[in-house]
């Protein structure tokens, strides 16, 4: 069930200004005086805890914007790269994507040199969208359970270091589909998508020996789009227990046991 919002999610182009700066003032705030900023926020019916769980720059904020999770009232067909949105003494430009798309785009893939592992997703859930970042919804035990596979305890706090942690243990994560209509970030909710170049990716990187789906959806999902065109002698293909937060009736321990499969010598 989705959560119900507390505030807006639609304003005018001054509105949208004024938001940008008070984002980047709450940025560059100590703790106290951001809780002065978040109540100006409020007041304006903002509340960042109806789109994620925290905005930490301004690009974020403005990513809402771009995959249409905030609407501008009085421009109501904003493309972002190209809209300067003007208030007294103010000419802010937001630089981003062309255009809102009628599907989301989903992320880059994340490779370093010689990957043993790639682990696919279906699509990036909404948090994961916003923030640009994989695995970034605080259910997800994706990261818990990279790092358990390694007895690793301490989880990198700043995602540069979770992306580094993968490389450094031949892991390359992608999504099966590069763009999807979906309601939600649940996978059983994607309606249509279309898919990443899957084939060309394991091309470019021969040593991949293992590609892993990150639950049922990424495995249906590449055995409709992906597998007719690739030739899948000597890879080998593993289906893993989601890490999806809505799969948590499997312990932890569990989780690393089905896992423990991508680990290769």
């Amino acid at each position: 069930m989705d959560k119900k919002k507390k505030g807006r999610s639609c304003f005018t182009s001054k509105e949208i200004v004024k938001l940008r700066e008070l984002i980047i003032q709450k940025c560059q705030a100590q703790s106290a005086e951001q809780k002065i900023i978040r109540k100006k926020l409020r007041d304006l019916k903002f509340y960042i805890s109806d789109f994620t769980d925290e905005i930490n720059t301004v690009e974020e904020f403005d990513n809402l914007i771009r995959l249409n999770f905030i609407s501008i009232s009085d421009n109501p067909t904003v493309s972002l790269n190209e809209t300067v949105i003007k208030a007294p003494n103010i000419d802010i430009s937001i630089k981003q994507s062309p255009a809102i798309p009628a599907m989301p785009q989903g992320l880059a893939p994340v490779v370093g040199e010689k990957p043993k592992v790639l682990i696919l997703g279906s699509f990036p859930g909404e948090e994961s969208l916003r923030k640009q970042q994989y695995y970034s919804n605080s259910g997800n035990r994706f990261w818990k359970i990279i790092y358990g596979l390694f007895e690793c305890n301490q989880i990198a706090n700043d995602y540069e270091g979770k992306i580094s942690f993968l490389k450094e243990h031949g892991i390359a994560i992608w999504d099966v589909l590069s763009k999807a209509v979906r309601k939600g970030s649940l996978d059983a909710n994607i309606e249509s998508g279309h898919p990443n170049d899957i084939k060309e990716f394991l091309k470019t990187h021969p040593s991949i020996q293992i590609i892993a789906f990150n639950g049922d959806k990424a495995e249906c999902a590449y055995n409709e789009y992906i597998s007719p065109g690739v030739c899948n002698s000597g890879l080998k293909l593993i289906k893993l227990l989601s890490s999806s937060g809505a799969n948590n009736q499997y312990s932890l321990n569990k989780m690393l046991e089905n896992w423990g499969q991508i680990i290769t010598k």
